[in-house]
């Protein structure tokens, strides 16, 4: 198994069950698009296949190398702290946690929903609240767990789409991507932020006309449909 130790193998695992669940639920919109041959779901799914191809191949550099890191001589160091963060039932417990919390979302307000006997459409408030609580726990494990938070984090973006909308959720997803990857700088940070989701508004909105998720949910609705007017 060349350099591979179990960690890699539960990680990569971990990252393409993640790959297999956005799959799935990309079923849930799959829908023709009269002014996009490809449809509704090409797309995301073009993006989960990404996903895929990132797992191989970072699966094959670890097959390779191990834990190591390029220098800038061309040689190689071992990172043992980094090794050791991705072992024991401590960092796998996080990490299921972190996965865990999105599906805590789909599912909790809807079962307090029938409990109380509130309809689909008075969930709102529910939502906010467990969105907020799932929010601060997802913070503080990540804190500890980056590696978990990169997994989990897709998932809660996927989760939190259809209620929010992308326009409100995107930014703070892009700034959540670029901590989690060790960035610090809030310039640029910021900067490269707002590069990146004016290109994705451009492509999809201007060049594509595909219609982003604009969230159901007040304020985030009012906000998506501001956003959408603006380009338009």
């Amino acid at each position: 198994m060349g350099r591979l130790r179990p960690a890699h193998l539960v990680e990569a695992g971990l990252w393409l069950l993640a790959a297999a669940v956005l799959y799935a639920l990309s079923f849930k919109f799959n829908q023709t698009i009269e002014i996009y041959k490809f449809g509704a779901s090409a797309w995301p799914r073009a993006l989960i296949l990404l996903i895929v191809l990132a797992v191989l191949g970072q699966l094959f550099w670890q097959y390779r190398y191990g834990d190591v890191a390029a220098q800038a001589d061309g040689t190689h160091e071992a990172i043992a702290d980094e090794a050791a963060e991705h072992t024991g039932l401590y960092w796998y417990g996080l990490t299921a946690v972190l996965i865990a919390l999105p599906f805590v979302y789909m599912r909790l307000p809807e079962y307090v929903g029938q409990m109380f006997g509130v309809p689909q459409d008075g969930l709102g408030p529910a939502k906010l609240v467990t969105a907020g609580v799932v929010v601060a726990v997802f913070m503080v494990l990540a804190r500890a767990n980056h590696v978990g938070g990169m997994i989990g984090l897709p998932l809660l973006f996927a989760a939190f789409l259809e209620d929010f909308g992308f326009y409100a959720l995107a930014p703070f997803f892009m700034l959540a991507v670029m901590w989690l990857m060790g960035e610090r700088r809030r310039n640029p940070m910021l900067a490269i932020m707002a590069l990146l989701f004016g290109l994705l508004v451009l492509l999809f909105v201007k060049i594509l006309y595909v219609g982003l998720p604009t969230g159901n949910i007040e304020p985030f609705y009012s906000f998506g449909n501001w956003v959408v007017k603006l380009l338009q």
